[in-house]
C-alpha cells in the first residue's frame, strides 16, 4: 500500500500550526512568508490553546468570563503582514498600579469584540482584518477549560499556572471538562489538512495541551498529513526541567495520542553567557546527536536568533528547515 504522496514546499499546501503562546507565535512568524506569497501562497492556520489562567488572561477569564484571549492575541500579532502602529497597539501593556496596570491592550480589544459579537471566531476575524494579518486563527474551543495533572508522587495540580510549575514527568494530564467541545473551525482545519506542525513551547501547557482534546486528536489522525514537530531550544524550570528531547516526544505521543513523522531540533549552541544566565534560572540546551528518537526522524538545523537577547527560534532559520524537512519527508 503506497504512502501519502511527498509534498512540495512551493505548492499551496494547506498547513497547520498547533500550541500557545510565545512557541506558535514563533512559528507563525516562519511560517507567514509562505502564507505571503504572490505564487501559491500556503493556506495557514494556526490552533491556539486556551487553558490559561495567569497574567492578564487569567484576570479577564475570572472577572468577565469566557476564554483566556492572550495567545490568541500574541499570534495575530505574529501574522501582521508588517509591523505597524496598531500592531504596537495590540501588545501595548498598561503600567501602574490600577486595575489595568498589567493588562495588554490587545487582550481587551479581543474580549470587547468577542462580547459585541457574541463569536469569538468573528471577533478574530474582525481584528485580522484590521491589523491585515496572513493566515488564519482559531481557540481550539470556546469552552472555558481548566489543565489538570498529577505528577509520579500523586500531587495534583490544577490550572496551567500550577502545572508549569509541576514536578515532570507527569503521570496524568487532562482537561476539566474532559469532554469540551472543539470549535468546528478548528477541526475541519485538520481534516483538510496536507501538513500539521507542533510548534515549540511550554510542552504540557502549550504543545500537548490542543491535543487532549479528543476531536482535535482524532481529526489529526483522520487527516493523515504529516506531523512535524518542532522541538523546544531549551528547558523550562518547573515543567520540563530535566527532561530530553526523547522525554518530549514521548510525552506528546502518550498524553496526545499523535504520532510524529519528524523532528526539527536545534544543532547551534548558545553563547556562553546566555547559557550561564539559563543554567541559573535551572534551564538547559535541548540538544540531541540522535538520527532517529522512538523510530521518528530526527533532523538537525541552526536555527538560533543571533540577535536576540534570550534562545529564540529565528523566523527566516526555521522557515527553510521546515521546508528542507518536507523535502525529505
Amino acid at each position: 500500500m503506497a504512502g501519502p504522496p511527498s509534498l512540495d514546499a512551493d505548492k499551496p499546501l494547506r498547513v497547520v500550526a498547533l500550541g500557545g503562546g510565545t512557541g506558535l507565535a514563533a512559528l507563525l512568524r516562519a511560517l507567514k512568508r509562505e502564507a505571503g506569497r504572490s505564487r501559491d501562497p500556503w493556506k495557514l492556520t494556526g490552533i491556539v490553546t486556551v487553558s490559561d489562567n495567569g497574567g492578564s488572561s487569567g484576570r479577564l477569564r475570572d472577572e468577565l468570563g469566557g476564554i483566556p484571549p492572550g495567545d490568541l492575541r500574541n499570534c495575530l500579532a505574529a501574522l501582521t503582514l508588517e509591523d505597524s502602529a496598531l500592531s504596537d497597539l495590540l501588545n501595548y501593556r498598561f503600567r501602574g498600579e490600577g486595575s489595568l496596570a498589567g493588562h495588554s491592550l490587545g487582550n481587551l480589544m479581543l474580549w470587547a469584540l468577542a462580547d459585541l459579537t457574541g463569536d469569538w471566531v468573528r471577533a478574530i476575524r474582525q481584528l485580522s482584518g484590521v491589523l491585515v494579518t496572513l493566515g488564519r486563527l482559531f481557540p481550539s474551543t470556546v469552552v472555558p477549560v481548566t489543565l489538570c495533572a498529577e505528577d509520579m508522587a500523586g500531587r495534583s495540580y490544577v490550572g496551567e499556572t500550577a502545572v508549569g510549575s509541576c514536578q515532570p514527568p507527569l503521570a496524568r494530564l487532562w482537561l476539566e471538562p474532559r469532554e469540551a467541545e472543539p470549535l468546528p473551525e478548528a477541526v475541519l482545519a485538520l481534516l483538510r489538512s496536507d501538513l500539521v506542525l507542533l510548534s515549540p513551547g511550554s510542552l504540557y501547557t502549550s504543545t500537548i495541551s490542543n491535543l487532549l482534546i479528543q476531536e482535535l486528536q482524532e481529526a489529526v489522525e483522520s487527516s493523515r498529513s504529516p506531523v512535524i514537530y518542532v522541538a523546544n531550544l531549551m528547558t523550562e524550570p518547573g515543567e520540563t526541567a530535566g527532561l530530553d528531547l526523547e522525554t518530549h516526544v514521548a510525552a506528546i505521543s502518550a498524553f496526545g495520542r499523535t504520532r510524529i513523522s519528524a523532528i526539527i531540533a536545534n544543532a547551534a549552541p548558545l553563547q556562553p553567557d546566555m547559557l550561564a544566565r539559563y543554567q541559573v534560572e535551572g534551564g538547559e540546551p535541548i540538544v540531541t546527536q540522535a538520527d532517529t528518537i522512538l523510530g521518528i526522524p530526527v533532523y538537525r538545523f541552526p536555527l538560533l536568533d543571533p540577535e536576540a537577547p534570550m534562545a529564540r527560534h529565528h523566523p527566516d532559520l526555521l522557515n527553510r528547515a521546515i521546508r528542507e524537512v518536507l523535502s525529505r519527508l
